[in-house]
């Protein structure tokens, strides 16, 4: 467990949040997953190391995993949302967070992480966003709705390509990012529209293809500020657009959304 709780979040994108996002203490962790064989003989200790860190509704549910590769993603995406709550409200000047065993992260119907703090039941919760990918999950903790995501450098991105990203978003990368190579340009494109997926979600979850890059593009020490284009039709409540930071990190494209107040409450 020891291991688990070096956090490898790129110190350039928390500055840049500061710097292009004016967002000075960003509550988000990346963890290494668990290794999938060690998880049987955590859960077999008594007590069990994760009982301080997961609430017992949600190791019951890691317990009912048969597979190996969920098992492992569910426990460190938990892990890494219970480390940014935690960052999070000590940002804020709480003095003595909820003990994390007494935080149930719950998906709602679309499957939308909620903070649920029982000790505080009806008082605004936190907004959380879990994301895992190859080696690494990770999380974000704000106080309106927010999306990360991680996604591998993988060739099926050239495969599919059509499904997320328009000619002529192929054009502007290349323009806005001169000096990244096609398959990272397109795990960053990937990235930011999946992390601002999840951030508008829980209003309508919009298509990939109903989010569209466009100029300009803000760049802070190889950290970039997309701005996206909702398309939505039908929906007056969507902002017009939406603000998202991406950048490289190791062999993925790594991305998050936060929604500003006036989006999140128009």
């Amino acid at each position: 467990m020891q291991k688990l709780q070096r956090d490898f979040f790129p110190a350039a994108l928390k500055q840049a949040a500061n710097t292009l996002l004016g967002m000075p203490a960003l509550a988000a962790i990346i963890l290494k997953q668990a290794p999938a064989d060690t998880i049987p003989a955590i859960l077999a200790i008594e007590p069990s190391p994760i009982a301080t860190i997961l609430h017992p509704h949600e190791i019951a549910k890691l317990d009912s995993y048969r597979l190996a590769k969920r098992r492992t993603e569910f426990l460190t995406g938990r892990i890494c949302a219970k480390m940014a709550l935690q960052s999070f409200w000590t940002s804020r000047g709480r003095c003595l967070s909820p003990l994390l065993s007494t935080v149930e992260i719950q998906g709602d119907s679309s499957g939308r992480p909620l903070v649920c703090l029982y000790s505080q039941e009806g008082s605004p919760q936190p907004d959380v966003s879990i994301t895992h990918g190859g080696e690494y999950a990770a999380a974000l903790a704000a106080d309106t709705p927010c999306g990360i995501d991680i996604q591998p450098h993988k060739e099926n991105l050239l495969r599919v390509r059509e499904k997320y990203c328009s000619l002529e978003e192929m054009q502007l990368l290349a323009e806005l990012l001169p000096n990244v190579s096609l398959l990272p340009q397109l795990s960053l494109l990937w990235a930011a529209k999946e992390a601002a997926k999840k951030a508008l979600s829980y209003r309508q979850m919009p298509g990939f293809l109903e989010l569209v890059l466009t100029r300009p593009a803000k760049t802070y020490h190889d950290c970039h500020s997309f701005t996206l284009a909702v398309m939505v039709q039908n929906n007056p409540l969507m902002p017009d657009a939406v603000t998202v930071l991406a950048t490289l990190f190791k062999n993925y494209g790594l991305a998050i959304c936060i929604l500003a107040k006036e989006q999140h409450f128009a």
